[in-house]
């Protein structure tokens, strides 16, 4: 791979992946650690990913060697969101719109949130946390813009029988 197309990628896309780290409680010195080792490894391996796979490559390796952190740590994932413009952005949609008046306090929030599959919690952040749209989630996770409508669709369904579950 060109080292310029890669130092490109790098500075567009290592502060998106660094952020989402830091949302998901992870200490500033490991997130840029994680940032740097992600990078280093697709460099390792570029010649294997398809230049139009290479940003979610860097994402899943990111959020894998974050995983692998914290189970060495042996500490949980925390999630951290600015509740206000994730439930603003989040009520936008049709079929929430009935819940956001239940919503209280972040921690119940959050404490939702973290009972999700991985795969949902991810997309939800993504989408109403940090803004992005299908065609970026789409780039960061690999999948399909299509797929990422679905699996919005059905995280924002599960989202709401968690918090129906919990608060009746």
């Amino acid at each position: 791979m060109d080292s310029d197309l890669l130092l490109h990628v790098y500075q567009k896309q290592a502060k998106m992946i660094y952020f989402y780290l830091r949302k998901n409680g992870c200490h500033h010195e490991d997130a840029e650690d994680i940032v740097q080792e992600s990078y280093t490894q697709f460099m390792r391996y570029c010649k294997g990913v398809a230049s139009d796979k290479a940003l979610s490559y860097i994402f899943t390796t990111a959020i894998n060697l974050f995983r692998k952190l914290l189970k060495q740590r042996g500490k949980e994932q925390v999630i951290a969101i600015d509740d206000q413009l994730f439930w603003s952005n989040f009520s936008n949609d049709r079929d929430t719109e009935t819940i956001i008046l239940a919503i209280e306090q972040k921690d119940e929030i959050i404490h939702t949130l973290a009972s999700m599959q991985d795969l949902f919690r991810q997309l939800l952040l993504l989408k109403y946390d940090f803004q992005y749209s299908y065609q970026q989630i789409s780039l960061l996770t690999g999948l399909k813009e299509e797929t990422v409508k679905t699996y919005l669709y059905r995280a924002r369904k599960a989202f709401y029988l968690k918090w129906r579950e919990q608060h009746g």
